[in-house]
This record gives C-alpha cells, structure tokens and sequence, in this order.
C-alpha cells in the first residue's frame, strides 16, 4: 500500500507525469462523484455532501491549472450522467468548475500553505473552500430553479453550499497533503496504523451500523480522532477523517445507524457533526505541527547558541557550588569532551570530576584563591597543570566570576582556556639562550659589522677563534670575497627588509674559501634604530656537490638516463612558445610497450628493465638530435618531434614514416643473456602547431590516440581525432554517473517468468535494471561493459545478490511464491572474489531462505578461464545447496571434458539459436544438440528468448520442458511480476 502511495504522488515529476495527473484528477473526481450522488438530497442532481469539489481544489492548488481540463472533465463526466441537457450540462459545468478556480486564486491571494502546516492555512482553506463553493452552489442551484426544480431556491442554495463546502474541506486536505514525505514515516508505524484502523472500524460499526442506534455513541468518534491527530501526520488525518464521514453518510442514506434519514433536522445534524469531526481533526493535527515547529525553532536557537560558544578559543562553563558543597554543572560548550576528555553527562551532577586529574599543588593553590574569591565575590583567576588520561600535561588558565544565588548557592561562570602554547613560548625564551650554541655557527656584529660574538661552531667551521675576530670587521664583507653587485643588493635588504637569506663565499683562518647558506638579520632597538646584525650559517660545500647529481635524479630517469616528465614538460613549454614565432608543425608520440607486465612477471624485474633500457636506446637512434625522446614511467615513452614540415599534410606524413620506423625497431627481437623476447607497441600521436594548446592537452590527446591503438589490438599507430576525446567524454561521464546510481539506489531488478511444459511458474530470472533520473531507462548493454572496465561490477553484483536473497527472503511467508527459484547472472569478477563463497553463506544466513530457491547464472567464459578455480568455487557454493546455470550455452567454445565436472544443474539455451529456430536449420541443429546434451549430463535445460508457440512445441518436442520469453512475459518490476504470479497461481486453485 505504501508503494501505491509512492507512486501515486512522487517526489519529482517523470517525464509525461502531466497526463497521469490530469487521468488520475479525472478519475477520483469521477468516483467521488458517483459516491457523493449516492446520498443525495430529495433530488438526484443535488448531493448532501459533494466530494469531488475537494478534489478539483486540490488539484488547482497542488498542479496548478493545468488540471483544468481534467476538473472539467470530470464535471462533464457527472452531469452527463445525471442525463441533463447540453445546455444544462454547460452551465452546470462552468459553476462547478469555476468555483473551486476561484477559490484557489483567493487562497492564493492570501498566501496559502498547502503543506496544512498550522491553524491558520487550516482555517485559510476552510474559508476558501466555504467562498468557492459559494459560486457553484449559486450556479446550480439558480440553474435548477430556472428549471423547474421542486425544492425551495433557497433552501437547494444552503444543501448545494453546505455540501460543496464540506465535501471540500474533507478531500481537499487529503489531496494537498498525500506526498512521500507524508508517507515516508508510516515505514515506522505500520504497526500503529493498523491499529488504529481496527479501532476506528469497530467503532464506525458501533456509532453508524450497530443495531442499537438508541446509544447515541458519535462523540466516541470525535474522540477517537485525536488519536490520528497526535500521532501522524496531516494526511493520514484527513484520510482517516475522510473514511469516517463516508461511513457516516453511507449509514445516514441507508437509514442505519444514529441519523434519521433525508430530514431537515438530520441534515443539520450531519452536517454538524462532520464538521465538527473534521475541525477538531485538522485543527488538532495543526496545533501538534506548531508545537512541534515551535520545539524545533527552539532548539536550533539553543544550537546556534552552543555553535558560537564551541566558536571561542576555549571552554563556556557554569558550575554551581550548593550549600551542601555538592558541584552541579547547569551548562558546558562543545569544548568539554576535547579540554577535559569527560562528556556534559558524566559532570552535570557531579562537577569535582571535571578538575580529578589535576595536579595536586595547582589544585590546592586554586582552591583556595576560590575560597577568598567566594568570600569578597571578586573575580577568580588561576592556572592548573591538568594531566590528560594519556598521560600528557596541559596547563590551564581558568576565570570565572561568582553569582550568588537565595538558596545559598554559589554559580560561578567560568572560561577556561588551554595555555600549553604560551608556557611553551616562556620555556621557549629560557631555552633561546642556550641556543647560540648550536652546530650552526652563529656571529653577532654591530652596525658596523664588527664582530661582537662568535659561537663554538663558527670557531669549528672557519678555523677563528673569538681572540681573532672580535672588534674586527666580518670577513664576509672582504670585497674580493664576493661578486662586485652582491654585496651592495645585501646591505639594500638589510635595510628595507631587515632579512637577508641566500648563497656567500667565507673564509677560514688559512685562507680557504668556501661556500656557506648565510641567514643575515638585521636587528632594531625601541626606537628604530640599527643596533646588532646577527648571522647564522653552515658550510654546504659537500651540497655543491650533490647538486649535479640532484638535478640529474629531477630531471632524468635514473633506469635509462632518458628526460623524465618533468623535463620533458619543460621542453614542451619551450617549444610551444617557440610556435608564436614558427608556423612549422611539431609532433608528440606515446608509445606504450605491448604486454610489458606479462615479462616482469614471468622474467622478473631485471628483465623488465634491461628491455626498458634497450627500448630507450633504439628510440633515440630512431629519431634525431633536435628531438626528445623521455620516459614518463613504467613501459611509457615520450617521442617530441620537432620542426616537422609547416604543411599539416606533410608533417603527418613525417610523423607516420617516423612512428613505423619507431614500432618496427620496437618489433625487432630482444637478445638478453638466456632468452630471446619479441615485443611490440602501441603508439599515439598528436600533431600540432598552435600556440594556444597547453602540455596537459598535448598529453591528453595523445594519450587518447596510444588508448585507440591499444583498443584496436596494440601494435598500431593511432592519430588523434577530436572523436576520440568526445567518446572518453561520455564514457568517464557515463562511469560518474555509475556510481552516483550506485550510491542513490537509481538501480533496479527486473523479474521474468521462467516456466515448464504446462505452463506452471518455476521461479524467474532477476535483470538489472538502471533507471536515470535525466535520460530514463539505460540498456545494460550500454552501463556494464562501462561497470566492468571501472571495477564497479562487482559492488553493482553485490547489490543485485544481496537484493536476490531478501526477494528470496521475502518470498518465503507467501504460499503463492515460497517455492519460487530465483536465476542471478553473476559476473566473472565477482565470481573470482576470494570469499565470493562467504559472502553467498552471509546472504542465506542472514535472510533465512532455503538456497536450492538461489540459482546462479554463469557464462561459459567465466566457467572455462580458469577451470580448476572455478570448479572448487562452483562446489562450495553446491554444498550450500546453490544452483547453477550455464548461461548462453552453445555461443562460446565448450570443453565437453571439462563440462561433465563443472557441478551444474541446468543448461540454458541461448537467445540467438532459439530465434530463428523456425527458419535456420544450423540453429534448430545446435538446439537439439544442447538438449540432447543436457540430457546425457542428467542436467536441466531451460530455452531463453522463447517468443512464439511455435518455438515453444519445437523445443518440447524435443524434450526440453522449461522456458523463458515474452512468450510467457517480459520483464517486470517487482509488483507486477508479484501480480502476474498471484493471478496465474490463483487461477490454477481448486474452486469450492
């Protein structure tokens, strides 16, 4: 039922909704009508209670009027039947159509809420439903009295009005308010409603069809429907109130129950109780909706409140010291857990937890400044050291001011904040002296650069002692020492930026230059002037030296000595900017070795490398000097072709005869020391001579191209064609969009009916079905191969397996389906999972079903790929009591050797041979072979794509006895595959 609802108000409008809505506005209009004529008022074209009324407002107000056509059909529908005249159905018509339009605008003037969210949109629509009533009432009832109607004008004007405008105020909520989101909470209730709805039927039975109408028992009813509106939402409400006054009104016009019938006083008294019943309902459910606004708005308000305390450097606290010394603590921001390692629970009645753990002499120095504090009411301020439960000690610095309360209470307001930081910077000073001496030499100077102080290291590093520098000038400064244009731009720094870091030349006590990494820091005093320069410097004379070596390990591959991507990328950005000034075209070649994995598994790594090496030094004695050969990794190399002809024509001819030059010197053999090895590759070009094209682009489309080569069977030469890019496009948004399915449950099984000889269900076959929220249904033959190269077929298989077996479980507490089988395709990946078995036995633990009902699917190109594997796995799964199914048996290459050991239960007949069975002898050949196989084998054997009766006494001739086709049925959406068996099952039962 709830499924019902789902589909019936969606969350998001599908694609041609706007015709279901108008059909369906249509038809519960027809319907209500029918009913609301079933009780009417001394004349059949005036209704006591007119529902369908509810129904066009709230299609105009929820639709829009867009359902304006389907409210005047419906109308049409309701005065045709009642056998007026056109003219009298026109203008009946118009009054029934206008009114609830005119209604909506005025609800919609005034700013109404569907949603029904309080008890001003429940009286707004009251009103509005009261005012457009109003018009059709006049329309029809001045209409019938021009016609000669029996009942008094105004007395049809009041029972029109009255009955238009409850029958309004009845299903108009239910119409606005029936959305998923209403319906959604009912998951957690089913047991509650259903209750409820027992309740309210017997008592319906009691007030309206007891036979003892003498109880006067309708306020039970009033009552009962505080139930609904204190616990559900809005439209189970009305829904509920609804299906009571139907009750109700059935009675009254059936003369059973505490209505007298079709008189003044009964209509009244209808009429009143209706509306009180739907009043109080409404009103009562609004009130809950506001209550429960208000709650929310009060505690997002203490949350923004606790979001700007957790904000503050440190932790809001309130601690309350009672008479009896007890410590409460009435309120802590977020910052408690992390400060104090304790939750607001475990400190809300017990505060001397919160300081446990500090340091006894801090504690007792604390408390008593708490103490003098208390007594004078002044400020407390104090630091503790606070050892976490690691181990670890923090220091904190509380202050807190004190409120004395009547009861004699003592509530401290208190923030305390973490101060490691600092006391770590004052440790930090102390430590700074000690410093200086360090393994770096260190010298102080004065403005004049002569040397104050000097360091151990300094006297280690230049061979000076203290006695040989101070008082004289740094050595740095020796003008033969630097470059002439350095020593000026470093005194420039000092001066303007107080810092100067980089690259000098020193000397030591032996004459002896060499290089040093200098910091110079110029330091001021309180007034601004220079007073001391301070420098710091180690020797990197042994760095000079590691340098070349660096560059080289930065931008070559130490494996063949070739341009690495760094350096290859700076060359590219050279000559791309080369190309604002040369029309000439350049060229850029991927070559991936073919099979490169296959030889470092088999010969190892050595022999990985040694054809790396080689392969290098063919590729640059393929190409000349001006051109770049690199390696970007791995088996991938990197050819830059450059000053190609400025004819694009031209230039792609060179860059061809060049690149079949390159695979050809690649095909040669490989001679290492104990094997020879035959290689190929795949290469992809891109050809240029735009300027505006970056290194990324260049990279991208040729790459692109080398992935062509590889798709079209390695050992090629691919260019780039912008079609190329265009197709990674869709298939890398068409993986994203995979996995967006994956994660939003856009996924879907399809069942089809597999059936024998008589036509009995045997069980079905479970199709992956992917329904996109933008493009609708996608073919699997579109989405799997894409699954599969991504590596997402294998959560997508766990998701269909997992989904199979609560079917599965599902199925079991129904007589009609608990000895359904159910056929899963299982791919080869997820099959070759190392504890696929596991997870197959957590499944059928965990939904409790009976295995043989689990059959899966396998094709022979998973079965056969790795047989021994296979068959160990295919044999766990059977002593679970699994089936399996060869799927698309006869369109691969079968071992009958090995298929007479594969534990199988059942053969199936690919589609393709059953098809033309009729008109293809070779098929109707092959068919009969796979049976009389299957046969011989003890298997079963099932025919897959059966379409026609023909077919189908084909294949029984020829014993093959079980079936799946559109023959029988094509695939269905759980609920219509559920139908379809319910219907074939209950036909098939004994009639009593």
């Amino acid at each position: 039922m709830l499924n019902f609802f789902r589909r019936l108000f969606p969350a998001t409008t599908p694609p041609g909704s706007v015709a279901g809505r108008l059909l369906l506005v249509t038809g519960l209009y027809a319907l209500s009508g029918f009913y609301s004529f079933s009780v009417p008022f001394q004349n059949a074209g005036i209704s006591l209670i007119w529902l369908p009324v509810g129904i066009a407002f709230g299609a105009l107000l929820r639709w829009g009027t867009a359902m304006l056509p389907a409210v005047i059909a419906g109308a049409l529908i309701m005065n045709l039947y009642l056998g007026h005249s056109p003219l009298a159905v026109a203008v009946l018509t118009a009054g029934s159509t206008l009114g609830p339009w005119l209604g909506c605008r005025l609800l919609q003037y005034y700013g109404f809420d569907p949603a029904l969210q309080n008890r001003r949109q429940v009286l707004t629509l009251m009103a509005g439903a009261a005012a457009g009533s109003a018009v059709s009432a006049i329309t029809g009832s001045m209409w019938h009295a021009g016609n000669g109607l029996e009942i008094p004008p105004l007395s049809a004007l009041l029972v029109w009005w009255g009955g238009d405008a409850l029958g309004a105020m009845l299903t108009a909520p239910v119409f606005l308010t029936m959305t998923r989101l209403a319906i959604e909470p009912l998951r957690h209730q089913k047991r509650e409603l259903l209750s409820l709805l027992s309740v309210i039927a017997i008592t319906s039975w009691a007030v309206f069809f007891s036979p003892f109408p003498e109880l006067h028992l309708p306020f039970l009813i009033i009552s009962l429907m505080i139930w609904p509106a204190m616990r559900f939402e809005i439209a189970v409400t009305a829904t509920l109130n609804l299906m009571v006054v139907i009750a109700a009104t059935y009675a009254s016009s059936i003369g059973s129950g505490v209505f007298e019938r079709y008189t003044g006083i009964s209509l009244l008294t209808r009429w009143g109780f209706i509306f009180i019943l739907t009043m109080i309902s409404l009103i009562t459910t609004a009130l809950r909706k506001e209550h429960q606004a208000l709650s929310y708005q009060m505690h997002e308000a203490y949350n923004r409140l606790q979001k700007l305390a957790s904000r503050l450097p440190g932790l809001a606290i309130q601690w309350r010291i009672h008479a009896d010394q007890r410590i409460t603590v009435p309120y802590a921001s977020d910052a408690l857990p992390e400060m104090f390692e304790l939750s607001y629970e475990e400190v809300q009645h017990d505060g001397t937890r919160l300081l446990a753990r500090a340091h006894p002499e801090d504690f007792e120095a604390g408390r008593a400044l708490l103490r003098e504090a208390t007594r004078h009411l002044t400020p407390w301020q104090c630091e503790i050291r606070y050892f976490r439960k690691d181990g670890s000690e923090r220091w904190l610095y509380l202050d807190g001011l004190p409120e004395a309360e009547e009861d004699g209470s003592m509530l401290w307001h208190c923030f305390i904040t973490d101060i490691t930081d600092r006391k770590q910077a004052e440790s930090d000073l102390m430590i700074a002296a000690c410093t200086f001496e360090s393994q770096e030499a260190i010298f102080v100077a004065g403005p004049d650069w002569r040397i104050l102080r000097i360091n151990h290291a300094f006297s280690r590093i230049t061979g000076f002692t203290p006695a040989d520098l101070i008082g004289e000038k740094s050595p740095l400064l020796e003008p033969s020492a630097q470059s002439e244009d350095i020593l000026p731009e470093l005194v420039q720094t000092l001066a303007i930026q107080h810092f100067w870091h980089g690259e000098l030349w020193h000397t030591r006590c032996n004459g002896e230059r060499f290089p040093v990494m200098i910091t110079l820091t110029a330091l001021h005093d309180h007034h601004g002037r220079l007073s001391h320069y301070v420098g710091s410097f180690t020797d990197i004379s042994k760095h000079k030296g590691y340098e070349a070596e660096i560059r080289n390990l930065a931008f070559y591959d130490s494996l063949t000595q070739l341009p690495n991507r760094r350096l290859l990328t700076d060359r590219l950005d050279h000559l791309l900017r080369q190309h604002q000034r040369s029309h000439a075209h350049s060229a850029v070649l991927f070559i991936d070795l073919d099979n490169f994995k296959t030889l470092n598994d088999t010969r190892g790594h050595d022999a990985g490398d040694l054809l790396l090496i080689e392969a290098a030094r063919r590729l640059r004695e393929s190409v000349r000097d001006s051109d770049t050969v690199a390696r970007l990794g791995g088996d991938e190399f990197v050819v830059v072709l450059e000053s190609l002809s400025e004819s694009r024509e031209e230039a792609a001819q060179q860059t061809d005869r060049i690149s079949e030059k390159i695979r050809s010197v690649l095909n040669q053999p490989f001679q290492f020391t104990d094997f020879e090895h035959h290689a190929s590759c795949s290469i992809g070009v891109c050809l240029f001579n735009d300027q505006d094209i970056t290194v990324k682009d260049l990279f991208k489309r040729a790459d692109t191209a080398m992935y062509e080569a590889k798709t079209a069977g390695k050992n090629a030469v691919r260019f780039f064609d912008p079609a190329m890019q265009a197709i990674l496009l869709v298939r890398m948004l068409l993986e994203s969009n995979l996995r967006v399915a994956l994660s939003q449950d856009q996924f879907q099984l399809y069942y089809q009916v597999q059936v024998n000889a008589a036509g009995d269900l045997l069980g079905a076959e479970a199709l992956l079905r992917w329904y996109h929220p933008d493009r609708g249904f996608i073919s699997p033959g579109e989405f799997i191969p894409v699954a599969e190269e991504a590596g997402l077929i294998i959560p997508i298989g766990r998701w269909v397996l997992e989904t199979a077996c609560a079917q599965l479980h599902q199925w079991q507490h129904d007589p009609l389906t608990a000895d359904l089988t159910l056929a899963v395709n299982v791919s080869a990946r997820q099959f070759r999972q190392s504890d696929f078995v596991e997870q197959v036995r957590s499944m059928i633990q965990q939904y409790a079903f009976p295995p043989d009902r689990l059959k899966i699917e396998l094709t022979e190109s998973t079965v056969l790929d790795d047989v021994d594997t296979t068959i160990r796995t295919m044999q766990d799964l059977r002593k679970l009591g699994v089936g399996f199914s060869m799927d698309d048996f006869g369109t691969g290459y079968s071992s009958l050797a090995y298929l007479q050991k594969l534990p199988l239960t059942q053969l199936k007949i690919d589609q393709s041979f059953v098809r033309d069975l009729s008109e293809d002898e070779s098929d109707a050949t092959i068919v009969r072979a796979i049976i009389s196989l299957g046969v011989n084998l003890g298997l079963d054997v099932i025919a897959e794509g059966v379409e026609t009766d023909a077919q189908r006494e084909f294949l029984m001739s020829h014993h093959c006895n079980a079936f799946q086709g559109y023959l029988f049925s094509r695939p269905l959406p759980l609920p219509e595959f559920e139908k379809l068996v319910r219907e074939r099952r209950t036909a098939m039962l004994p009639k009593l």
